[in-house]
Order: structure tokens, then sequence, then C-alpha cells
């Protein structure tokens, strides 16, 4: 049986280098759910666009594990910091899921470890440590510093528990890449106002709200070059890491 390997990113910004990269021999939707198939470091992949959130992500890997048996899943996309040692653009290979509720996930350990191994992008520190998963954005630097002393967690992001219980349920490795876009000490401007239900932001909602809010122009600048930066990072370690495994 061919070995698929099952990569998943909320918004099309973070899987974008992937997609730009791979040989894309098909294009599907599951529901909500966008799909590409095609290969990409001489593997074959299951490239998927979950959505954010918690929910989404979990209907969206599980039409996926319908129609598809990976080999391997692997979560990757944004973070915010919660520890002073990462910085933005900094990488971190989650060893563990946490939730604030239900038991710690642990990821595949031999697969995080050969990823926290390979060799960072210029700039750009790869770290390995707690990832918490959390319901909503949070965008506010002291809540951010109490969560991550309370949890002991190095980054936040919306999605990957209910991935990694999924591949845990299937007995499935589990990988997981965030690029961090917010650190600590830095207020994260919450563009959920202008988040569709899938996932994507709505341009005539965020340009409305620049157009009312002149001064957020440069804002809206430094957000896309982070963006940018972040997903240069995410596409550079994952090209490595295929090439590895």
């Amino acid at each position: 049986m061919e070995n698929i390997i099952c990569i998943l990113g909320a918004v099309k910004e973070e899987i974008a280098g992937i997609k730009r990269q791979m040989t894309v021999t098909g294009q599907s939707k599951l529901g909500k759910t966008d799909v590409w198939t095609g290969v990409w470091e001489g593997k074959s992949l299951v490239l998927v666009r979950t959505g954010v959130g918690k929910k989404r992500a979990r209907e969206a890997l599980s039409r996926v594990l319908e129609t598809h048996a990976p080999a391997m899943i692997v979560s990757l996309g944004y973070a915010g910091g919660t520890h002073p040692s990462l910085k933005v653009g900094d990488l971190l290979i989650a060893d563990q899921v946490v939730t604030g509720s239900d038991e710690p996930l642990a990821t595949d350990t031999d697969l995080a470890d050969r990823a926290a191994d390979l060799p960072a992008p210029k700039n750009c520190s790869v770290h390995k440590g707690i990832l918490l998963t959390m319901e909503t954005v949070i965008s506010q630097p002291e809540v951010k510093q109490k969560l991550g002393k309370h949890y002991g967690c190095l980054a936040l992001d919306m999605e990957t528990s209910v991935l990694a219980q999924l591949a845990k349920e299937r007995d499935i490795p589990f990988v997981s890449f965030r690029s961090v876009t917010d650190a600590v000490d830095q207020e994260l401007l919450d563009v959920s106002p202008f988040m569709e239900k899938d996932g994507e932001v709505n341009k005539l909602k965020a340009g409305w709200y620049v157009l009312t809010h002149p001064g957020s122009i440069k804002t809206f600048k430094n957000l896309k070059q982070i963006a940018d930066h972040a997903t240069r990072n995410l596409t550079h370690i994952l090209t490595t890491f295929l090439r590895s495994v």
C-alpha cells in the first residue's frame, strides 16, 4: 500500500508554500474541507485546509480519514508564543498537546525528535515542547504569559489537540509544526470579527475596518509580512523533514 502523508493547515496562507511546490494531481471538496492530492519531495501527499478552530479541524480530518489511509498525519500552522524564549518566526515542534481539560496528548516521539533535530531556517530557532490548544484567539500578552506559566506550554493554537486525538484513535503517527506569529509580550490584533465560517478572512469586512481605523493599515501590512515569514519557515522545515522520513 502506498504511504500517504496527510498535511493539515487551518487557513490557505499556512499551506500556501507547500501547495505552490507540490505537484497537484487532484483537488476535491469534502463538505467544507478543501483537499489537494499530489507529490512533494517524492512523497504522496493529501494536503488539507481545515478552516479555523477545533470543530472545523475535527470535521476535516474525519472526512479525510473516510477516503484516505495516511501513514502519517502532520499538523502545521501559526501559533502565539507563551514563553519568552520563542521569538516571531521561531518554530515549535510539539511533543505534547494540552487543552486545559483533557489528559495531555503525546505526539510521535521519534518524529518529534527527528523534526527538532533538523537544521533551522535562517534567523530562526527550533524548539520542542508543549503546545496548548484553545477555543478562541488569545491576544493579550498578560493572558498568554499566565497560560504559559500555568500549563508549561511554549505556544498556543486553535486546532492541534483534536487532530492529535483523532490520530491517536486511529493509531496513526502524528507530528505538529507551528511557527510563532506573535511573541508572548506582543498583543495580537484579533481578526476573528473578519473571519468567515470557512476560516478565511472576509476582505470586505477587513477593508471596512481599515477604512474606519486608518491607523490599522500598518498593522495589517505587518501581519502579512509576519505571516509570509512564518509560512516560509514552515515550508522550509517541512521540506527538510520529508526528506528525512
